[in-house]
């Protein structure tokens, strides 16, 4: 079952996202704040890490980019999301391996977040075979 760390600043759409997700076989742990989010991150790498773009102080396109310029999570699957006007050419730069526009479908979130898992792990197995 994947771990997927889910950081959004809007507590009823945290709540809301981690419950949908769980109905899909998805292990949720909800972050409310950026403060919380590395050392949760450091604590229990995830399979997956799902988050908001517009995090009241931070961007998180700005944090997809602390991640994955980090070789030890740089694997991480990371899906964006937002109701902002996004442009394509950020969410390129930031790293992120996907993004959805708000308003969203929890089922699609969840196919998404699996999807990116499953190319992870085939990575990952792939990686080893060859080692």
């Amino acid at each position: 079952m994947p771990h997927v760390l889910i950081i959004d600043d809007e507590a009823d759409l945290l709540e809301m996202v981690g419950y949908g997700l769980a109905r899909y076989g998805l292990t949720t742990t909800c972050v409310p704040n950026t403060a919380d989010f590395f050392p949760m991150l450091k604590a229990k790498p995830p399979d997956a890490i799902l988050m908001d773009i517009y995090l009241g102080y931070a961007d998180g396109r700005d944090i997809c980019k602390q991640i994955k310029h980090d070789s030890k999570y740089a694997h991480i699957p990371i899906v964006l999301y937002s109701a902002g006007n996004i442009s394509d050419e950020s969410i390129k730069q930031s790293g992120a391996d996907a993004f959805v526009a708000k308003p969203f479908g929890v089922q699609e979130l969840a196919e998404t977040l699996i999807h990116l898992c499953e190319l992870d792990a085939a990575r990952n197995t792939a990686g080893k075979r060859m080692s």
